[in-house]
């Protein structure tokens, strides 16, 4: 029995139990609207035998559905017989952010994904943190965080790799990554996410990736890759057998997120109408759309160009942009073998 406490939450939970087991972990916060209230944040494991450990994480961000839709399927399709080792599953980590389909914590606005390795005194969002990175990542040989763009942004379906000081590690991440044959593996400088979950994974010699699946709305594909994903990793590290290998998949296109990055942003607050899609190939130069000013309706539209060639990873949802957005990102197309050097940076 694993038995946890800090200023805001408590955990008793047998890890170690063979069979497939349900649990919480117990986050208590008073506020205004929250007098002494127990938010559960539900924990699930399948153990059987002996074998790997595979920790999975959906609602890290609360308005984010699809990893939860995929942890959820996996959560009651799985049976003990089905694995060879444990599974850890958290489809809800920042449980009051998910109740509140919010990105933040309705507790105190707090990015979970921004507050890693976090302590258990100064707040809620970090006490979560805090509770990863003492009770769930020494468990683990390996770990997925599942993500997308919400509610305010659409991104290429991709698996996310950050680097990482120690090249062994970054390359047994990157075959994470390369397993869950996602369209895309969009790999970013793991120094500038510091405060992320990739990097405290990394931090305790884990290998880990997440991944982006779509966003804006639930995309039956986006779904699909993201389970077939998930299989795809626990079949690559024996947890699971591995699926049957099909003439449909295709190989990653790769994206160098640290040496070539780039993007557009709102140079005053408009309507952009955008000229490209998710996925497109864009050159330096291209025009990317036209924004309208929301406010001046005598100002003329202002043409918007592209800064740096590459492949559109993100776009906003909606027309409306406010100055220094993002309206969308772009990062360059690699080799395979290119991805693979950024372990001896």
């Amino acid at each position: 029995m694993t038995t946890y406490k800090s200023a805001f939450i408590s955990c008793d939970f047998h890890f170690d139990a063979q069979g497939k087991h349900y649990g919480a972990a117990h986050l208590t916060y008073s506020d205004d609207a929250n007098g002494m209230r127990v938010f559960l944040i539900p924990i699930v494991t399948i153990k059987n035998g002996s074998g790997p450990t595979i920790l999975l994480t959906a609602g890290n961000h609360g308005n984010e559905d699809e990893g939860q839709l995929i942890l959820r399927r996996l959560i009651h399709e799985l049976e003990p017989d089905d694995v060879q080792g444990r599974i850890i599953f958290l489809p809800a980590l920042n449980y009051p952010a998910v109740r509140a389909f919010t990105r933040t914590s309705p507790l105190d606005n707090e990015n979970l994904n921004r507050k890693f390795p976090g302590d258990g005194t100064t707040g809620p969002t970090s006490a979560i943190a805090r509770f990863v990175v003492d009770v769930l990542l020494p468990l683990a040989d390996a770990g997925i965080d599942f993500h997308s763009g919400g509610n305010l942004a659409n991104y290429a379906i991709t698996s996310f790799l950050c680097t990482c000081t120690d090249s062994a590690l970054y390359r047994k991440s990157f075959e994470l990554a390369d397993a869950f044959q996602a369209p895309h593996l969009y790999v970013a400088d793991g120094s500038i996410w510091s405060s992320g979950f990739d990097p405290a994974a990394h931090a305790q010699n884990i290998p880990f990736m997440s991944n982006e699946l779509g966003g804006g709305n639930i995309d039956r594909e986006a779904i699909r890759i993201g389970y077939r994903g998930a299989r795809n990793v626990l079949g690559h590290l024996n947890l699971i057998a591995a699926p049957e290998s099909t003439n449909t998949s295709k190989s990653s296109v790769y994206l160098d997120a640290v040496n070539g990055a780039g993007g557009v942003l709102a140079p005053f607050e408009g309507l952009f109408e955008a000229k490209f899609d998710v996925g497109d190939k864009v050159a330096s130069g291209q025009t990317a759309g036209i924004l309208y000013s929301l406010d001046e309706v005598d100002r003329p539209p202002k043409e918007l160009q592209f800064t740096d060639s590459g492949i559109v990873c993100v776009k906003s949802t909606t027309a409306r942009v406010v100055q220094g957005s993002h309206i969308c990102m772009t990062a360059k197309a690699v080799t395979r073998g290119e991805v693979m050097a950024l372990a001896d940076i």
